[in-house]
């Protein structure tokens, strides 16, 4: 019997420090599965920069996990890239800045995978092929001083195998 959405938010995997978010990296995408160059404009104006192929990011403001008309755009293709390659697994990575008590940043990058997996859910991705992790500010995109904001850094991956 397929594990219901609510249970599988109970066994979210929470990684922390170098040693498990460098295990927990996921396989190389299939090359079936590989997607458009993704850009959008961040919160602040800021540019996303196109990604490699087999990731989608999505940026968020400062202390929020709300999904706003850009983030919901990615979540549309991230359907489409479900439906038209029907991966095994989705993989959300939600990551924070460096600004903040870490264990606090910690909690927003769950809330921020959280709420895009369920925007996946709601485009039809079953939640047993989601897999939700939270890495806090331990996996910056951007180096950064301790403190000091980065957008880039503020962000849900979505990768898949």
């Amino acid at each position: 019997m397929p594990m219901s959405f609510k249970a599988r938010l109970l066994g979210i995997a929470v990684l922390t420090g170098f040693a498990a978010s460098a295990a927990a990296q996921p396989a190389e995408p299939q090359p079936s599965l590989a997607t458009a160059p993704v850009t959008a404009a961040a919160p602040g104006g800021l540019e996303q920069s196109a990604e490699p192929a087999g990731k989608l990011i999505l940026l968020f403001g400062t202390g929020t996990s709300a999904l706003d008309a850009r983030n919901e755009a990615i979540l549309d293709q991230a359907s489409r890239l479900y439906r038209e390659g029907r991966p095994i697994i989705m993989i959300v990575s939600g990551s924070t800045d460096a600004v903040g008590v870490p264990a606090e940043n910690l909690l927003l990058s769950q809330r921020r995978a959280t709420a895009v997996a369920r925007g996946l859910l709601a485009r039809g991705i079953p939640a047993e092929r989601t897999q939700i992790l939270a890495k806090g500010e331990t996996n910056p995109a951007v180096p950064a001083q301790r403190g000091i904001a980065e957008a880039q850094n503020r962000r849900v991956e979505i990768t898949w195998r």
